[in-house]
């Protein structure tokens, strides 16, 4: 041992306090880094020798480079993550669909109120030309806001589609970016070293891929990696990393994911973070607000054409329809067309254009009720058919093109609810049929100053005509009532979400981040540590002379 011995000892002290002042001084140039966590020398002993009978230590050496982590605060980054994901998708749609469906004096409402307003002051006057033209006027404004407003719920669906699919790119190039990652990680930590800046660089691509995608993940053994989607389709298996496909089909996007062989559609469960928001709004709420709209224009063609066809014009016409009646009249969907049960006996008031009709049912499904209807003979075909999601309809087509359909099933109620009937897209194919204010049927006859028609159509106003439940008005007033508690609710979330992602940020910066102050302490112990270490050296070396002296 000896002096030797004393050198070693002072050559590993110096060496372990200028590797310490190194990563002393790496965690302060990443003090900003995003991500970064402090990391820290794991010092330990040399063997200790015998020497003279005793166990003597024969240095220090830095054994592992540690990041510190703290997995509870990480676990929790990544919930929260996908949380504000979620909501923050929905805010910018939301806030659209506000101004599509606003409460100010230029909306829906206003336009429903001013067209039967315009009937109203037809009636004060029946044979004038002016009211006969506002009348006309009134209904292409109207049918011109709801083609607007059918418009604009398609346009938030087509952004939707536009920010997923711009998108894709980014989160395949974050999942291959992973793949690496762990491929690194396990090559060097293999070998016994520490891969801590690629820990941290995985660690902040998940929590990206985790506000995108709502992702889950689990680490292996050798330091991988895996991740999954919510609902258990992989993504990443160690240096392994499927890809995600946006692909047209109709006028939505639809997400896929191929493995191997097989593909399948990423949605429902199988999403969560931003695009779980996107989705939810595309595919579930949006086709709410466009039911609800069809709904409403469906009622009023209906009621307002019904009433009109019963009326006369000017020049004797009868049976015009105010509203072109396109499209056919669709019911809602039932999984079983073949159910003996379905429907009870009883009768079906069918009027198709303005002309009542009764239809006696015996009770049965949902193709025995299209197959009475038929049996009729009214005027207009029913036929059952199956939809891409594997249910049925029942759809009512006039023989006669533009003709209305109005029914009355209350009675038929069985295993299934009665029927009630819209038309899909009505709202986008609404417009005016006629242009001839001779035409326009203000009375029920030819006697001058008849305007009972156009009292009776102006009545509809105030009538609860939607479901029963409801008139025009208040029923659009609950569409834009559910949008504005779903924004509400959405800047509610997100708010909370966002400042429990930064308390979060704040918990893990104070766990696991980087301290000026501690690190400039740091920089001081291992300065001093360094300095007794030079100076030990410097006092062996004397020795070590004032002996080779004495020698010679």
């Amino acid at each position: 041992m000896g002096l030797a011995a004393a050198l070693n000892t002072g050559k590993t002290s110096l060496f372990a306090s200028q590797k310490s002042i190194e990563i002393a001084g790496n965690n302060i140039a990443n003090v900003n880094t995003e991500g970064y966590s402090r990391q820290t020398a794991v010092l330990g002993d040399i063997p200790s020798l015998e020497f003279g009978g005793f166990f003597v230590g024969t240095g220090v050496r830095v054994n592992n480079i540690e990041r510190e982590y703290d997995v509870f605060i990480n676990e929790q980054l990544l919930d929260k993550s996908q949380e504000l994901g979620a909501e923050d998708a929905k805010a910018t749609p939301l806030s659209e669909l506000e101004r599509v469906f606003s409460v100010g004096e230029d909306n829906l409402a206003t336009e429903i109120d001013r067209f039967f307003d315009a009937w109203q002051e037809l009636s004060a006057n029946p044979s004038g030309q002016v009211e006969r033209d506002i009348v006309i006027q009134r209904g292409e404004l109207l049918a011109s806001s709801f083609n607007s407003v059918a418009r604009d719920l398609d346009n938030v669906r087509s952004n939707i589609n536009e920010t997923v699919a711009s998108e894709i790119d980014g989160v395949n190039l974050k999942l291959n970016q992973i793949a690496d990652l762990n491929t690194k990680i396990q090559t060097i930590e293999a070998n016994g070293q520490s891969a801590n800046s690629f820990r941290d660089q995985r660690d902040l691509l998940l929590q990206e891929l985790t506000y995108t995608l709502g992702v889950q993940s689990y680490e292996e053994t050798g330091g991988a990696v895996n991740i999954q989607l919510p609902g258990g389709l992989p993504l990443v298996q160690n240096g392994s990393a499927l890809q995600l496909e946006a692909t047209p089909k109709g006028e939505d996007l639809v997400l896929t994911l191929n493995i191997g062989e097989s593909s399948f559609d990423v949605k429902g469960k199988n999403l969560g973070g931003k695009f779980q928001g996107l989705f939810e709004l595309r595919d579930e709420f949006i086709p709410t607000l466009k039911a609800d709209l069809d709904l409403t224009a469906y009622e009023l063609v209906q009621e307002v054409n019904n009433l009109h066809a019963q009326g006369m014009g000017l020049d004797g016409s009868t049976g015009v329809a105010f509203f072109n009646n396109p499209g056919n009249h669709t019911t809602q969907s039932y999984s079983d067309p073949d159910l003996a049960t379905a429907f009870s006996a009883g009768n079906l008031s069918i009027e198709i254009n303005g002309t009542p009709n009764t239809v006696a049912f015996a009770g049965g499904s949902l193709n025995d009720l299209a197959s009475a209807i038929n049996a009729a003979a009214l005027g207009t075909t029913a036929t059952v058919s199956q939809q891409d999601d594997g249910s049925y309809v029942m759809m009512l087509t006039p023989d006669t093109a533009g003709q209305s359909v109005q029914l009355d099933m209350s009675e038929i109620s069985g295993s299934y609810d009665a029927p009630e009937f819209s038309m899909p897209n009505i709202s986008d194919l609404i417009s005016i049929s006629i242009q001839d204010t001779s035409k326009v049927a203000a009375g029920t006859g030819s006697a001058p100053g008849d305007n009972t028609n156009a009292l009776a159509i102006s009545a509809l106003k105030d009538q609860n005509t939607i479901k029963g439940e409801d008139t025009f008005v208040s029923f659009y007033g609950k569409m834009a009532a559910s949008v504005g508690i779903e924004a509400g609710q959405n800047r509610l979330a997100q708010s909370g979400a966002a400042d429990s992602l930064t308390q979060l940020k704040n918990l893990r910066d104070g766990a696991v981040g980087v301290s000026i102050e501690e690190e400039m302490i740091n920089l001081i112990k291992f300065q001093r540590g360094f300095e007794a270490s030079a100076k030990l050296l410097s006092t062996v070396d004397e020795l070590m002379v004032t002996v080779l002296n004495i020698k010679g």
